[in-house]
């Protein structure tokens, strides 16, 4: 038993302490999922969106509605199934989540009923839980049973890794092959960077990278659009104030013709007519122009409907105006390479280009179009390795700096320590329990939340700076520094800042007892460390299966939906999720379960406990909830497997630390716990030598030895401008379609990644469908044909191709003059219809309006969308007094671009204005905006990512700081 008074309260507050958070957290965990059962077939916007909001393809399997019953459902949900629906990055998470849940249910069979009886019987009967740990040992032989279960679990880690890894790249190379992926222009374009100017012209790319198999298909000059995209967007933003201010008259018009009686009328002035007040036409005033942003009262006031019409009007002509010019804009450094071939891609990625260093490298592959960062586009080679060093550099230094907070945070939850050191502090214990409670647990840890909170989006800021030119791996570059973060502040610097602070009054007196002090007090931080695990297994998983904030806002943000824009997007947006945030949260905890497994293993029923709720949670969410704005192909699950040896390695220095102490009398162990660290870095090393390129590219043996140009007629046979068979092509009606359904993961039906009947060609010649069934490539290119129609052409309006001549068509491999020869046959053949006088013609389903907008489409791939968006249709509800009709004519006047479909202002049963908008038609059935090219997925909105993140951080501090004197226990002080 314990020798002194002191180390019995000791002991009983470090029990107390457990038991408190075991009940507390239990307590939490069991009313944030029975919340979440209530609730979730109350919601569905908020609980299942993806059931509704995705494209029909994705949309996961359907669960039963019981209280119960679908929990054993969606555990029934094959792999390929899960694959199908949520795509290779999330289905990755999952697989780190079975892999941690599957290596510590594993170990503890073995470990607990050893360690525990050798931890505790005729030993040094410690005070409280640090009875359980390596430290409560006297006895050093009794250590070997330590060091022999650290070798069982670094061979199992090392062979899990290793088996996970391989089945890993089974399902990538069947991704980077399934028919869907190969069929999508980004699984043959390469990025080239960093491109010499007397290279960086069309014909001297075209000659370089022709020498690969079946040649150049495409060539995509990067160029400075200058303030185009700027201009593309206040386009956008106009158009959406539009629809704002008419709604809210339409709205406002019924409210005052219930008022003064008018009866049915139309706009306009008319006999008859309803005329609308002039109270009620909306006005408001311009930013002056030296203002970056507008001030009450400040500059002119305007009518907002002709000030919106006025300025739409201006841009599309100005726009308009621009796109024909852009191939005399300045060319940046870099350019898209579209082969005709998958394999050449991948060998020209990897083959030497330039002789020069630093030319034309690193080149990318596989990259969508959405996820270019366009900003990027001209950083060279060399300026890309200072950015990352001064990316490194800072992000070094956050972590170091952001070190200090965290030590301050200690000291102010463990104030008795502190005073000793600081005796003026120890007035602040005369405050009575209550302040002193605040004080120590409450302020430190909220205020150190608010502080790491910007953390991820500081590191997401440095990785741009870096000139990665993909969002993606934008986010994988966070996920390493939030973890190294996490991992350095949270457990290193948590674990020793603790230790030291809990010891300093007698390190100051006899400095030389550092090492034996930090052995004797590393195994008690073990007990915050279960506290966090426990917090983090039942709170952060409980939340984030509520939403509670989602629910709440879905109650509140259709109050401020007016418009049918707004209307749509609000019921179509789902929560996205970062994995660069995500995963380090995941692999933080599983580093924990490895470094105290051997040392403290009452942890490991609480990582047990945290991955089984975490599979749980997140196997629902990314079934029903969560969306990702791109397709890495699964390229996080590497990184994560990387962080589990970091874990290794910090856990078998940890136990030759503590080998090391114990003298003589632990040296043959201390020798062994060497040698299973040498044999993880050669471990490591292997991994690297053997996977690492496997991550990047596709061997040549995985093609066909008569690999076939699988998208459209080939350019060099054919010609683009032909007219094409729908039949032969239907299945292809754009590149660009395939890419955006792959950015957003979907890889068919039955099998991960194969075709589903359903997909296959069934139209006539005259592009209808003969099965009665419509793809989601077919709609897209079908919608996107009437948006080119209709947007780029509202009033008979030719744009002007004027850039290109040719005489050989088969020859052309510059997109942009391709982009412009097609552009103008698509304007010769819609002027053609308007000279016959055939209003009622379908260009939809014209084979030659379809084929070239289709090969229209796919020249647009890699172009920066500002060169060729067309204006967005001015969307507006119909409505019973004429307004919206009134509008509609005079925006045709001034050829703006504009509809009524799908939507509708009516008077409710109490006589107000209320919108809506054909749910059935535009979500369910997934025909999208009218007018509008269906997007690739769905509005995505990083708020819930962000609340996760900040929530994980209080979680940690609160742990840290919330149980008043809870780290003076801990590390006995």
């Amino acid at each position: 038993m314990s020798d002194s008074r002191q180390d019995q309260l000791d002991a009983d507050s470090s029990i107390s302490t457990f038991t408190s958070a075991l009940w507390f957290n239990a307590a939490l965990g069991i009313g944030f999922f029975g919340a979440f059962l209530i609730l979730r077939k109350t919601r569905p916007q908020t609980y299942s969106p993806r059931t509704y909001a995705t494209p029909i393809e994705k949309r996961p399997p359907t669960i039963s509605n019981g209280t119960v019953k679908w929990m054993w459902d969606i555990f029934q949900i094959s792999d390929d199934e899960l694959i199908r629906t949520m795509g290779l990055d999330r289905f990755m998470i999952l697989k780190f989540l079975r892999m941690g849940l599957v290596t510590f249910f594993t170990f503890s069979l073995l470990a607990i009923p050893i360690l525990f009886p050798l931890n505790i019987i005729n030993q040094l009967d410690s005070p409280g839980l640090n009875l359980l740990t390596i430290g409560n040992i006297r006895d050093s032989n009794r250590t070997w049973a330590h060091v022999v279960l650290s070798m069982v679990l670094t061979g199992g880690l090392i062979y899990y890794t290793f088996y996970e890894t391989r089945k890993y790249l089974v399902l990538r190379r069947a991704y980077l092959m399934s028919d869907e992926y190969r069929n999508s222009v980004m699984a043959r374009t390469l990025y080239v960077p960093s491109i010499p100017k007397d290279v960086n012209t069309v014909d001297n790319l075209k000659r370089i990278f022709s020498k690969f198999p079946g040649g150049v298909r495409h060539v995509w000059l990067n160029r400075d659009l200058k303030d185009l995209p700027d201009q593309v967007g206040e386009r956008q933003q106009n158009v959406c104030n539009l629809e704002t201010v008419i709604t809210k008259v339409i709205l406002a018009s019924y409210k005052h013709s219930n008022k003064e009686n008018l009866g049915q009328t139309k706009v306009g002035g008319e006999e008859g007519g309803f005329v609308i007040p002039q109270k009620l036409r909306p006005t408001h005033r311009v930013k002056p122009g030296f203002l970056p942003f507008g001030l009450p009262f400040v500059g002119r006031k305007v009518d907002s409907i002709d000030f919106y019409n006025d300025e739409i009007a201006r841009l599309n002509e100005e726009i308009q105006a621009k796109q024909r010019g852009i191939k005399n804009l300045h060319q940046r450094n870099s350019a898209f390479i579209e082969f005709h071939y998958q394999s050449a891609a991948q060998m020209a990625a990897q083959t030497l280009i330039h002789h020069t260093e630093l030319q034309m490298a690193p080149r990318y592959i596989q990259i969508a179009p959405s996820d270019i960062i366009w900003e990027n586009m001209n950083i060279k080679s060399f300026e890309r390795l200072i950015r990352r060093m001064v990316s490194i550099s800072v992000t070094t230094a956050i972590i170091i700096f952001w070190a200090i907070p965290v030590v301050f945070v200690q000291s102010i939850s463990s104030l008795d320590s502190l005073s000793k050191i600081l005796p003026f502090l120890s007035a602040v214990n005369n405050m009575g329990p209550t302040a002193v409670g605040i004080i120590q647990g409450i302020l430190p840890a909220v205020a150190l939340a608010i502080l790491i909170s910007l953390v991820p989006i500081i590191f997401t800021y440095l990785s741009k700076l870096e000139g990665i030119p993909q969002k993606s791996f934008v986010d994988l570059s966070v996920l390493h520094k939030y973890f190294f973060f996490q991992f350095i502040d949270v457990v290193l610097v948590s674990t020793i800042a603790g230790g030291i602070l809990q010891t300093l009054p007698q390190l100051i007196e006899n400095p030389t007892t550092i090492i034996n002090i930090l052995a004797e007090n590393l195994p008690k931080a073990s007990t915050f460390f279960i506290t966090f695990v426990m917090l983090q297994a039942t709170n952060s998983t409980g939340q984030a299966i509520l939403q509670l904030v989602p629910y709440l806002l879905s109650f509140v943000m259709p109050i401020f939906s007016t418009t049918p824009r707004d209307i749509y997007k609000q019921k179509t947006t789902l929560p996205g999720i970062s994995i660069g945030t995500l995963i380090p949260s995941h692999s933080v905890i599983f580093v924990l379960g490895i470094e105290y497994s051997t040392i403290a293993p009452l942890i490991l029923p609480f990582v047990i406990l945290f991955f089984c709720l975490n599979y749980f949670v997140y196997l629902y969410q990314f079934l029903y909830v969560y969306e990702m704005e791109y397709e890495t192909g699964g390229r996080a699950f590497p990184r994560s497997i990387r962080h589990i040896y970091i874990g290794m390695f910090t856990w078998q220095l940890t136990m030759i630390g503590l080998m090391a102490v114990r003298g003589n009398e632990a040296l043959g162990q201390l020798v062994v716990m060497i040698i299973v660290l040498c044999i993880s870095i050669g471990a490591l090393v292997l991994y690297d030598k053997s996977f690492k390129p496997l991550f990047k590219y596709l061997p040549m043996d995985s093609f066909e030895d008569n690999e076939t140009d699988i998208t459209l007629e080939p350019a060099h046979e054919h010609g683009y401008l032909n007219t094409l068979n729908m039949n032969k092509n239907a299945d292809h009606v754009d590149n660009k379609a395939k890419v955006q359904h792959m950015e957003m993961g979907s890889e068919g039906h039955g099998t991960p990644y194969s075709t589903s009947p359903s997909t296959q060609d069934s139209s006539d010649n005259n592009g209808n469908n003969d099965a009665g069934t419509t793809t989601a490539t077919q709609t897209a290119g079908s919608e996107y044909v009437r948006q080119r129609i209709n947007g780029a052409f509202p009033e008979k309006t030719m744009m002007d191709g004027t850039t290109t001549t040719t005489n050989k068509e088969e020859d052309v491999a510059d997109a942009e003059i391709l982009y412009h020869q097609i552009l103008s046959k698509l304007t010769d053949q819609v002027a053609k219809h308007h000279q016959h006088q055939e209003p009622d013609h379908d260009n939809a389903k014209d084979p030659v309006i379809a084929n070239a907008v289709s090969q229209l489409y796919a020249t647009e791939a890699y172009m920066h969308p500002a060169a060729y968006d067309t204006q967005p249709p001015v969307w507006l509800p119909q409505d019973e007094l004429g307004i919206t009709d009134a509008e509609l004519a005079e925006l045709k006047t001034r050829k703006i671009y504009a509809l009524d479909s799908h939507a509708t202002a009516f008077r409710n049963k109490q006589e107000k204005g209320k919108v809506e908008i054909d749910e059935q038609t535009l979500i369910v059935e997934q025909k999208g905006v009218p007018g509008s090219l269906p997007a690739p997925g769905t509005h995505l909105s990083y708020f819930q990512n962000y609340v996760r993140t900040v929530v994980d951080n209080v979680n940690f501090f609160a742990a840290m700081g919330g149980n008043g004197n809870f780290l003076a226990t801990a590390f006995g002080g």
